[in-house]
């Protein structure tokens, strides 16, 4: 293995710097409620322009106003559920992950962001990995939230054309589920949604208990105060276990045109170097990917930490149909 010098060891981190005011920009245009608060100035326009952002849950009081699904995914799982299979949505998730496979998780979605943010405070010598076993597990996850998600929209879809009377009292008896399918799943809705909400109730009260209102918000914000700490210590675990919109992203964006792939002759494999691995949020085993090009199964969020990190530029991104 050839000796490398300090200026290929120590690469400036342009592309991350990049990236990083990318996912800022996208945060505030996401979230434009917030310059609403800070300036006290109507941009409703923007909720009357929106289209369903296709890479997050956006917290439906910001866009729907409690009316209707927030992101693309629950758009879908919403208009099954009523009776409808919007074939117009599923084909622009499916073309999106085609095209730019995990590009919008890690480039744009404001969870990813927060995740990031996490993990940046975490001291290197306390970070850790899950085995490979585990990791694997947890990745699947998800994959059967959205699974079961599925097949109850679609069960409701069959009993809304056969029998809409038993519908109608189905709809009634399973409440805000049918509106909001991804609810409980979306770590997106409990930051910028449910707990300003639960908050606001502790404020007006001025009480802290009387924010949880029952059983299911105590649930949600022990859950996901778990969810957070752990995110700490293991990067976008989030994104690895419940994102759901990356399970249904990842089926499509294992066979994504815009990939990175590896360079056989600079890379020197994971018995010499393997830093590639070692700098990935998502822990795939990139070395053991086609050098044409890797997702890792769909994981893949296009971060470029492995672009960065290699000391022998073997790593590049690449567009093609392979």
């Amino acid at each position: 293995m050839r000796l490398l010098s300090e200026a290929e060891k120590k690469k400036f981190p342009l592309v991350s710097i990049i990236r990083k005011a990318v996912q800022v920009l996208s945060f505030l245009a996401i979230n434009y409620i917030i310059f609403e608060t800070i300036f006290n100035i109507d941009l409703s326009i923007i909720t009357n322009l929106h289209l369903p952002y296709p890479f997050i849950q956006t917290p439906r009081n910001l866009l729907f106003d409690g009316k209707g699904g927030a992101g693309l995914l629950e758009n879908i799982l919403f208009g099954i559920g009523h009776g409808d299979i919007p074939f117009f949505l599923i084909g622009i998730l499916i073309l999106i992950s085609l095209v730019l496979g995990r590009f919008t998780c890690g480039w744009i979605c404001p969870i990813g962001l927060f995740q990031d943010i996490l993990y940046v405070f975490q001291r290197k010598s306390h970070r850790r990995k899950f085995s490979i076993q585990v990791d694997a597990a947890l990745k699947q996850v998800k994959k059967w939230i959205l699974g079961i998600l599925l097949v109850m929209m679609i069960f409701l879809y069959g009993v809304y054309h056969i029998n809409q009377v038993q519908y109608g009292e189905w709809r009634e008896s399973i409440g805000t589920f049918i509106q909001r399918p991804m609810a409980g799943f979306s770590l997106s809705e409990f930051l910028f949604y449910t707990l300003p909400r639960m908050i606001g109730i502790a404020v007006d009260q001025l009480s802290f208990t009387a924010m949880f209102e029952n059983g299911w918000m105590v649930f949600l914000f022990l859950f996901y105060l778990i969810v957070i700490a752990v995110s700490v210590f293991y990067p976008r675990f989030y994104c690895r276990t419940l994102c759901l919109y990356g399970a249904a992203s990842a089926t499509f964006s294992r066979y994504a045109m815009l990939k990175f792939s590896r360079n056989p002759v600079k890379c020197v494999g994971r018995r010499d170097c393997g830093i590639c691995e070692d700098v990935c949020p998502k822990q795939i085993r990139i070395l053991d990917e086609p050098f044409e090009g890797y997702t890792g199964n769909g994981e893949c969020n296009l971060c470029s930490k492995c672009v960065e990190a290699c000391p022998y530029g073997a790593i590049k991104l690449s567009f093609n149909f392979q």
